[in-house]
């Protein structure tokens, strides 16, 4: 099942209509290298994404920024990779204000081969993923809960990419940060700091190099990250890097990554 949402009553034209002539090039690509796939299929099936959106009774109201949605069970079959390809193509021009989720996974198939047709016909797509990036603040990661005790001592407090900031005050760092809550009494800390600040901003760092490992210019920002807790202009500088060198999928993703 698909899913997706978008926060707008009303999208602009112009990126509308620059989406919708992504998605008849990418279209035309597939039916014409895959004509087989339509005799297997039977009967077509509409995929429609309205640029106004009309409120159905029963459903609840829009909120302030308005929304849309679009729902479609999937079978693997080539129909689907048209569809994703142009849920990717309305994601990429309309970056967080088009939102998708689906039941299936990155390296699910249909999810490669639209992102691969995208990326070679469209020249984006190949940074696409379902994966919704964890809450970000302008101090870093955000927390998803509370100081709870940790078994051993201690307390501990959970990030919102999944790991663990724990506080000790008999160890060497007074903060560290672990990859998840089952490994607390016997794995390896990932980083460490004097205070929470420090020990949250370097997990946000350490978390954009493991996101982002096989992102271009990455090494070139890294130590200038570091300095400073809560200074995103390093991010935002690699960010136009990548775009002005023609990544603009990953230029996308970085800053969907960072805080709002």
């Amino acid at each position: 099942m698909i899913h997706s949402a978008g926060g707008m009553t009303r999208s602009p034209l112009d990126r509308f209509r620059a989406a919708i002539e992504d998605c008849k090039k990418v279209i035309e690509v597939l039916d014409r290298d895959c004509a087989f796939h339509r005799e297997r299929n039977g009967r077509g099936e509409t995929f429609r994404i309205e640029r106004f959106h009309t409120h159905v009774h029963g459903q609840p109201k829009p909120s302030a920024n308005g929304w849309f949605e679009f729902s479609k069970k999937t079978a693997h079959k080539h129909p689907d990779v048209a569809v994703c390809a142009c849920l990717i193509v309305f994601h990429h021009h309309f970056a967080t204000e088009y939102r998708i989720r689906a039941d299936g996974k990155d390296d699910d198939g249909t999810w490669i081969a639209a992102r691969e047709c995208c990326q070679r016909i469209l020249g984006y797509g190949a940074g696409f993923s379902l994966k919704t990036p964890p809450r970000m603040t302008i101090h870093g990661l955000g927390f998803t809960s509370n100081w709870m005790k940790a078994r051993g001592g201690g307390s501990v407090r959970d990030l919102s990419n999944g790991w663990d900031l724990r506080r000790d005050t008999k160890a060497t760092f007074k903060y560290t940060v672990y990859p998840e809550r089952s490994g607390e009494d016997h794995a390896n800390p990932l980083l460490a700091g004097n205070t929470v600040r420090v020990a949250r901003w370097n997990a946000t760092v350490a978390f954009f190099q493991t996101e982002f490992r096989v992102t271009p210019f990455l090494d070139e920002f890294v130590n200038a990250m570091r300095i400073t807790p809560g200074e995103w202009a390093p991010f935002l500088a690699w960010s136009d890097k990548l775009q002005d060198h023609g990544h603009d999928a990953f230029a996308q993703k970085v800053r969907a990554h960072l805080p709002r």
